[in-house]
């Protein structure tokens, strides 16, 4: 591939995994991690109802999370033309929801990220698809962004939600997406922080 990144197969599951990035996320999700009231009305306010639904669902931390990630990308959209636009801090609360699958603890998502490190995305996708037990949650895990996109669509969620959700974890989403470059960067920069 001529853009220098890995090929589809060859791709680690989580190429975004950075050592400083997971060390902060870990920290955060050991506290009592709990929204304000205010950021739940907002989250709520910006959702459709099926969409808040499997939201709701997500575990206290990944929520407070995805309330940090879409304030963040409100602000990088501010004075552009999508700032006014609320299907993309939708994007940014839902990137996550496929992770509700995988169904693991603090200590297994250590693990299994630390696996993200370390096998390619077929592997990822293959323990999700075939295997059973923990293997499989850890490839449902490695693989949340195509989970989360699925688990969207079937709740009848919007489509440019499902679509951020499908390649958020991707080292740059593919120039086919429906999702702007614009919002794309803001979204995905908002993610890493």
């Amino acid at each position: 591939m001529s853009s220098g990144q890995p090929q589809q197969s060859n791709r680690v599951a989580l190429p975004r995994a950075e050592v400083p990035r997971l060390l902060r996320r870990f920290v955060d999700s050991m506290r009592a991690a709990r929204l304000s009231p205010d950021d739940r009305a907002w989250a709520a306010s910006l959702l459709a109802p099926a969409e808040y639904e499997l939201w709701a669902r997500l575990v206290p931390h990944d929520q407070v999370h995805t309330v940090r990630v879409a304030k963040v990308t409100r602000s990088k959209l501010a004075g552009t033309a999508y700032e006014d636009d609320g299907r993309w801090l939708g994007a940014a609360l839902m990137h996550d929801v496929g992770k509700l699958e995988a169904n693991l603890a603090i200590h297994e998502r250590v693990a299994a990220t630390l696996a993200g490190r370390a096998v390619g995305l077929s592997t990822a996708t293959r323990w999700a698809r075939g295997s059973r037990g923990l293997i499989r949650r850890v490839g449902l895990y490695l693989t949340h962004g195509a989970v989360g996109a699925a688990m969207i669509r079937r709740a009848g969620g919007r489509e440019e939600l499902a679509a951020w959700a499908d390649v958020h974890q991707a080292y740059d989403p593919p120039a086919e997406s429906i999702v702007p470059a614009q919002v794309a960067r803001a979204l995905s920069e908002a993610d890493a922080n």
